[in-house]
């Protein structure tokens, strides 16, 4: 990966090689850039506390050593076996929330076109459940369902949408109907599960981040990155160009419904890789694209400040899942849906006062 810094208008552009002669690239404003390295070393301090705190606290010497391999055998299992895991997963998989709500929100043109909201986190959790339930709780199991109902999701979404095109209104009726369905079903194979499969499967419906490690969270985290990076890259300037509209859109070059498809895909793939690694994490999607383009500034899609502002979001929710209760550790979702809620609200007040003036 390369960087090029242009001046007028300032920007950042970013190109990545993908074969001998071929590469991808993409343009980034100033305000987007900074905004991103801001974001992302704030996550850099909150994985430091990640790694230092708990039963044994260590010293930032301590961790370095730990993670250079140069520390006693007890600080490197604690802080490169346990902790590590789950810090970077909590990072890469709210980057990949984050850009999921951003895709969502651009093809429905919806602030609210969550995948949390419009089915698509339900349906591979409603699949995950189910394989638990009926199958068993094996991880690749349980991750194949995540996927396999994700996409199955967002196949069917698109389908009962297609008369009024993938975006907007109808795809959100689609996807809210889907939703109910989907949580009515989930909760009726736990409440006729046995206690204990209830119990795994409940505790897993939470969303958590506490079975983390590099066997199995690795490979969605390379997955979730490799997409993220292709979205970024490809998609970002064509569903800006569509924000505009799609006559304008089209008359600049994007095709409106192949992008909104490869959207829908891309995101897709995104949340579903999210659920099969650590359950359904509510919330994250829906407010980190807003939190990335107030900060950046930008008026169109902002892939890539949604990226660094759910890594944030993401990991600092799981910190405080951890030490914010002495003696207590709760699944990551717990935080999400409770900082979630107040988050709707204020986004609420904020409209109901922009409204009435």
């Amino acid at each position: 990966m390369s960087l090029r810094f242009t001046d007028r208008p300032r920007a950042v552009v970013l190109r990545v090689p993908l074969a001998a002669r071929a590469e991808a690239s993409g343009r980034v404003p100033m305000r987007s850039a900074l905004t991103c390295v801001a974001l992302l070393a704030l996550t850099v301090i909150v994985i430091y506390f990640a790694l230092s705190l708990g039963t044994l606290t260590y010293s930032p010497g301590e961790v370095l050593r730990a993670l250079l391999g140069t520390g006693t055998a007890q600080q490197e299992l604690f802080v490169v076996g346990w902790r590590l895991p789950r810090a970077l997963a909590a990072a890469v998989f709210g980057a990949m929330l984050g850009v999921s709500g951003a895709l969502f929100q651009a093809v429905t043109r919806n602030p609210l076109g969550s995948p949390d909201i419009i089915g698509f986190t339900a349906g591979s959790s409603a699949a995950s459940v189910a394989v638990i339930v009926l199958i068993g709780s094996g991880f690749y199991l349980v991750a194949s369902g995540a996927l396999v109902g994700g996409v199955a999701v967002g196949v069917l979404v698109m389908l009962l949408s297609r008369g009024g095109g993938v975006a907007g209104f109808r795809l959100v009726i689609a996807g809210l109907a889907l939703n109910a369905m989907l949580v009515s079903v989930e909760t009726w194979l736990v409440l006729n599960a046995d206690f204990d499969v209830a119990q795994t499967a409940t505790l897993w419906g939470a969303g958590s981040l506490n079975g983390a490690d590099f066997e199995f969270t690795a490979a969605p985290m390379v997955l979730g990155g490799l997409v993220m990076l292709v979205t970024v890259l490809a998609l970002g300037q064509l569903l800006d160009m569509l924000g505009m509209g799609d006559d304008a859109g089209a008359a600049l070059g994007a095709t409106p419904a192949r992008t909104r498809r490869y959207a829908v895909a891309a995101g897709v793939v995104l949340i579903a890789l999210v659920t099969a690694a650590a359950g359904p994490i509510a919330f994250v999607a829906l407010a980190a694209p807003h939190v990335g383009r107030r900060l950046a500034g930008v008026p169109g899609v902002g892939l890539l400040p949604a990226g660094a502002a759910g890594a944030f979001l993401l990991s600092s929710a799981d910190l405080a899942a951890q030490h914010a209760i002495p003696g207590n550790s709760y699944p990551v979702g717990v935080v999400t849906v409770v900082c979630g809620g107040l988050y709707l609200m204020t986004l609420l007040v904020s409209e109901n006062r922009r409204a009435a003036l």
